[in-house]
């Protein structure tokens, strides 16, 4: 998958979910202050975080069935969650 190809992908997931997105491409630098993982696709732009602030999440399975038809996948995590490439 491309970055155009994930991009394209992440506002239809955002328009499916009414989901935000709060992270996104990121420099290495970024990266590591936020900690991110050594080789987070987010430095690749094939990753996003989402939120679903006020509308609540869907249910996970329908947002990985979702994720999958685009060619990404959901990891759920405490806060938001995170969508990367296959």
């Amino acid at each position: 998958m491309t970055p155009l190809e994930f991009a394209a992908g992440l506002i239809a997931y955002c328009g499916w979910s009414r989901a935000s997105v709060t992270s996104y491409g990121r420099s290495q630098e970024r990266n590591e202050t936020v900690g991110g993982v050594k080789y987070s696709k987010h430095c690749l732009w094939l990753a996003a975080d989402v939120v679903y602030d006020p509308h609540p999440r869907p249910r996970l399975a329908d947002a990985r069935r979702r994720a999958t038809q685009l060619g990404m996948r959901v990891i759920r995590e405490d806060s938001h969650d995170h969508l990367q490439s296959l």
